[in-house]
């Protein structure tokens, strides 16, 4: 039987598995990475915390990106279907892009989810909801300058000078709803600060805990709405906005409230407004790291590769060097292995070897090579000494530079990535060389 790294059929299944951009899921699928289960007691904790405080908890998720936070978000969701909250997922990626997404627009998109969710769960007619909804469009129709036609059957809105009109004739109401908060989000989401509505409106939110509290009536389990992908918020006014400005509005939401949080923002100056809000951020670390040349290389990695469907279809040295260098960024290895396979079909190899991954991580290395003076200098000073993270944020980006570890004293560890390691070296040596010839 051909590999599927020779076979061009059984590798499109395989490459389809590896796509690093979407979440491994619970259950074995052909389209993305099964779920891995982690040697950590994150599930644990997050369960703590709903649990302890049904329909009131407050919490931030962060880490930093590709360590797996959508993932294990959609783990806990999947095992805890069915218990006592009802559990609504709103994902900022699905119709927008979070990039400069405010605090109006996270709202618009928690309702847009939150009302998909109650009609998932209560597809019949239903006075009271038909009532919120209704209201929900007024409310909207009046904030986003919408305008009715004569026989109210349709609203008009204009988002970036284009006109978008929305039935409302009947059943279409429902649907109606759905396409008007998907296209405020969306506008909100890209448009610059003269072009949006403004904050998010006390009416709005009242509608909405108006929902969650109707949903609570009708199943008797508590509302959790996760917000994933608010840590792709690069903005740092719309970041600071969503995570402290709007913190009041959040606190009255008739539910529970998870969302993941940008890392760079729990940090530094922001931190302590952050934690006096939210408490401290329940962090999602990186898989532990193997040595480059010898020692164990944890289990998880040879987990991710069965998961993947090449399981004894990569060398020992091959997945070592794999392992090592995504420095335990989940999001990393992925798309290393799958890079790896690419390799490995081109050289028409049955398994991935040494060879195939040396250039996989030859090219990760030139995404290090574009670093300022000023940029080694701080990476140089934090590996070092050890501290100054908070001063950091671009470094804790992609590429990622700077890796927060599990704390193994009484402290938190601090390591530079692999693929930084060159980078930095390289600077130290020219540093030296430049002290020597003064």
């Amino acid at each position: 039987m051909p590999s599927p790294l020779t076979d061009i059929q059984q590798l499109r299944t395989v490459l389809g598995r590896l796509d690093a951009e979407r979440p491994a899921l619970s259950g074995y699928t052909s389209d993305c990475m099964p779920y891995v289960e982690r040697n950590d007691d994150f599930q644990r904790r997050l369960d703590v915390e709903l649990t302890s405080r049904r329909g009131k908890a407050r919490l931030l998720i962060t880490g930093q990106i590709g360590v797996g936070k959508s993932s294990e978000l959609r783990r806990y969701i999947s095992q805890h279907t069915g218990a006592d909250s009802f559990q609504v997922l709103c994902d900022l990626e699905k119709e927008m892009q979070p990039e400069h997404s405010g605090a109006a627009a996270v709202l618009l998109a928690i309702c847009r989810d939150c009302w998909s969710a109650a009609l998932s769960y209560y597809r019949g007619e239903s006075p009271d909801r038909a009532t919120i909804r209704n209201a929900m469009i007024e409310r909207l129709v009046d904030w986003l300058k919408g305008e009715y036609t004569e026989d109210r059957r349709q609203a008009i809105f204009r988002f970036h000078g284009m006109e978008y009109p929305v039935s409302l004739s009947g059943h279409d109401k429902d649907t109606g709803l759905l396409l008007i908060l998907g296209k405020a989000a969306l506008h909100l989401a890209v448009s610059e600060s003269k072009e949006r509505f403004g904050l998010i409106p006390d009416a709005l939110l009242n509608q909405l805990n108006r929902l969650l509290e109707w949903v609570y009536h009708q199943s008797r389990r508590y509302p959790v709405v996760f917000v994933d992908h608010v840590d792709k918020i690069r903005d740092a006014t719309a970041a600071k906005e969503v995570l402290l400005d709007a913190y009041p509005q959040w606190q009255r939401l008739s539910a529970s409230l998870v969302m993941t949080a940008p890392f760079e923002y729990t940090l530094g100056e922001l931190r302590n407004s952050v934690e006096s809000r939210w408490n401290p951020p329940l962090l999602v670390y990186p898989l532990a790291i193997p040595d480059r040349d010898d020692g164990p290389v944890p289990q998880i990695y040879d987990k991710m590769v069965s998961a993947a469907g090449l399981g004894r279809l990569i060398e020992g040295a091959a997945l070592r060097m794999l392992a090592h260098y995504s420095g335990g960024i989940p999001r990393y290895f992925v798309q290393f292995l799958r890079n790896a396979c690419l390799e490995a079909h081109m050289a028409r190899h049955e398994v991935i070897d040494l060879a195939d991954c040396m250039v996989v991580i030859n090219s990760a290395l030139r995404n290090y090579q574009d670093y300022s003076v000023e940029q080694l200098h701080l990476l140089d000073e934090i590996d070092e000494y050890g501290t100054g993270l908070g001063e950091a944020a671009v470094l804790l980006r992609s590429p990622i530079s700077l890796l927060v570890q599990p704390s193994t004293r009484d402290e938190q560890e601090i390591a530079v990535h692999p693929l930084a390691r060159p980078a930095l070296e390289r600077y130290r040596r020219k540093k030296t060389s430049k002290a020597r010839s003064a």
